[in-house]
């Protein structure tokens, strides 16, 4: 069993003497950012898609606040049964589905009804490439096990900090919808990593953010598949989000 099975959290490295802010209560080392991420891909490939935000973005709401304001206008739009609440999944919009009305007699939506929905992921993707103080980026390899892709993240991502030595956290979506908070380790991880108690104090609200990086992992294994019956998603990635074509490789 690897460590990061044992421990569901992987320690950064660094003393623990720092100061660390509210924000972040229950972190062993004051991270500089935080990544949220969500798994994708398929059998022949794994992906995963990922938000990264400066502290100061985090502690300002303001990528929160603008993804919210993007469900706010999913539910005033008329051609959209979309309701406050609702949770946004990629693979569902691209299929065209949407919640079902209930007062229709058709069994499912409309042609136009279907694209309105598919259409939502690019207006998420237009939203992505908005957020203040947040990078949008991808990772791509051989398609492996949802532990096995977490961990290659995890390891992945760990290695952009080693350079500075800085510390990071990682809120981390699988396929099967299990999300589970990381810390960052700038150096290779230790033999016996320390378990951190609890998730870090409010940082509850950047889960919606999840939504985002799940857009981003599904266009950009859509983009990599490239499926007939998805060719509408192929461009999309690269028309709008153009930096997060250069995927890590796990």
């Amino acid at each position: 069993m690897s460590a990061s099975e044992k421990h569901p959290v992987v320690p950064a490295a660094g003393g623990g003497t720092d100061h660390i802010p509210p924000l972040f209560a229950n972190a062993n080392h004051p991270p500089r950012s935080v990544y949220v991420a969500a798994l994708s891909g398929g059998p022949d490939m794994a992906v995963a898609g990922w938000l990264h935000l400066s502290y100061e973005a985090l502690e300002s709401k303001a990528p929160v606040n603008a993804w919210a304001e993007f469900h706010e206008e999913l539910y005033a739009d008329p051609a959209l049964n979309v309701r406050r609440g609702d949770t946004l999944r990629a693979r569902k919009l691209a299929a065209g589905q949407g919640r079902p009305r209930l007062t229709s007699a058709r069994r499912g939506p409309s042609r136009a009804e279907q694209w309105g929905y598919r259409h939502v992921l690019r207006r998420g993707l237009e939203v992505v490439a908005r957020l203040p103080g947040t990078t949008a980026g991808t990772a791509r390899g051989a398609a492996m096990s949802a532990t096995a892709t977490t961990e290659a993240l995890l390891d992945g991502l760990s290695s952009r900090h080693r350079g500075d030595g800085s510390a990071a956290l990682a809120l981390i979506r699988t396929n099967t919808a299990v999300t589970q908070w990381y810390e960052l380790t700038p150096r290779p991880a230790p033999a016996a990593p320390d378990l951190v108690q609890g998730p870090p104090y409010a940082l509850a609200s950047a889960g919606g953010l999840l939504e985002a990086a799940e857009f981003v992992a599904y266009c950009a294994y859509q983009h990599h598949a490239r499926f007939h019956n998805r060719r509408f998603l192929w461009e999309w990635l690269p028309e709008l989000l153009p930096d997060a074509l250069r995927p890590l490789r796990i």
